[in-house]
């Protein structure tokens, strides 16, 4: 067991490292201006992907913990589910791109094939995790992660945004490679069938959008407001490395999940006996998330001095959706009532909206709205689980 939990945290731990080192990367090598169209850019490819998975992730990982014994059958149902998530993916980021500016349009178009290869992976780390296969996620993390950075870095560096055009065209392939036995040995196996597959991922796919929404829609927000390249730049830098470590603190709570399917306990007992290791978690991330402001000035520079302020905002933000807004909703979820964490982040992405019609260029306003949907969105789930704890 601590063999396996090393290899899930050092794993995930690259996952979520990998964006943070991207941009530091792209930081040193693009001026603020293409760094605020790239940022731009990746923000509609993000927001597609929120929508494009279908929930097929989600559902891959409940039925992969559940049903074992299926071996890649569960895998292979999945993928099947996903050829057509994946072509209206691609369409809509392609429609997408004709509603901004032609500077940005290439960019986003750059992303249709990162798409459909980012999907075929999460459904493959949803069956891995899912099967506890830890070690596997953790050695294809660490392959695929050096070489996007070597990949990125040396094409960004020769050609500079077009460079990294390129590179995410091919990102499908660095992305990809280490899992291409698992693969094809998938589409050689049988399919299963599954009773619930795809409701379960449909219903969850409507919770996990609006939590994504949440997070995506401000520089969508920020970008049709006029806002210009430099503004979605500081919001980019003030947001990566605090949401980062949301996204980190997530993965250490879904490290649970498959232990929480099994578990007889209701969801208010169990989020009783996380409390405590929620909030310790996420108050050591803030502490790490402070020292990042020590060397502020050195790096990123001067240059990136007013997304400052905004950063601490961040973190705050970071902290309330590292507690009960992340956990309560996927204990829901883990033991079976994923509408109710559909309802949860869909009353969350309720408010959010309501701060983010009236922000324009103002990028407190966006994070207010962000916190304010944490606590919602916790709140409903705790509301829940304590009426399931009575029952």
């Amino acid at each position: 067991m601590r063999h396996q939990a090393f290899f899930y945290a050092a794993g995930n731990l690259l996952q979520r490292v990998y964006p943070v080192a991207e941009t530091l990367l792209l930081t040193l090598l693009l001026p603020v201006e293409d760094f605020g169209r790239w940022s731009w850019a990746a923000s509609f490819y993000m927001g597609m992907m929120s929508v494009a998975h279908g929930g097929i992730p989600a559902a891959t990982l409940r039925y992969a913990a559940v049903h074992r014994g299926e071996g890649v059958a569960v895998l292979r149902l999945a993928l099947h589910k996903l050829f057509f998530w994946m072509g209206g993916g691609g369409l809509g980021l392609f429609l997408l791109g004709w509603t901004i500016p032609m500077n940005v349009r290439w960019l986003v178009w750059a992303h249709v094939p990162t798409l459909i290869g980012t999907l075929v992976g999460e459904a493959v780390r949803s069956y891995l995790r899912g099967h506890l296969e830890d070690r596997k996620i953790f050695f294809w993390q660490l392959l695929s992660s050096l070489t996007g950075l070597l990949v990125t870095g040396t094409l960004t560096w020769s050609r500079g945004i077009q460079g990294t055009m390129w590179a995410r065209l091919i990102q499908p392939v660095w992305g990809l490679y280490p899992i291409a036995g698992l693969l094809w040995k998938t589409f050689q196996g049988p399919s299963a069938l599954l009773v619930g597959f795809g409701r379960f991922g449909w219903t969850a796919l409507w919770g996990n959008l609006a939590m994504e929404a949440i997070f995506i829609l401000p520089t969508w927000f920020l970008g049709w407001a006029g806002a210009s390249p430099e503004i979605i730049a500081y919001w980019r830098w003030a947001t990566v490395i605090p949401f980062a470590m949301r996204g980190l603190i997530a993965q250490v709570v879904m490290y649970f999940y498959p232990l929480w399917v099994q578990r007889q306990a209701s969801s208010w007992e169990i989020y009783r006996r996380f409390f405590f290791f929620l909030h310790a978690i996420g108050g050591i991330g803030a502490f790490g998330l402070s020292i990042v402001t020590v060397g502020w000035e050195s790096f990123p520079g001067e240059a990136y001095m007013p997304a400052l302020p905004y950063y601490w905002g961040a973190v705050a933000v970071s902290y309330l959706w590292s507690t009960e807004a992340l956990a309560v909703p996927n204990i829901l979820s883990a033991k079976g009532r994923i509408h109710l964490f559909s309802r949860a982040y869909i009353g969350g992405l309720a408010v959010a909206v309501s701060f983010y019609g009236l922000a324009g260029q103002n990028l407190w306003m966006y994070l207010i709205g962000m916190g304010g949907a944490a606590v919602v969105a916790g709140g409903i789930g705790l509301w829940y689980a304590r009426r399931e704890g009575k029952v």
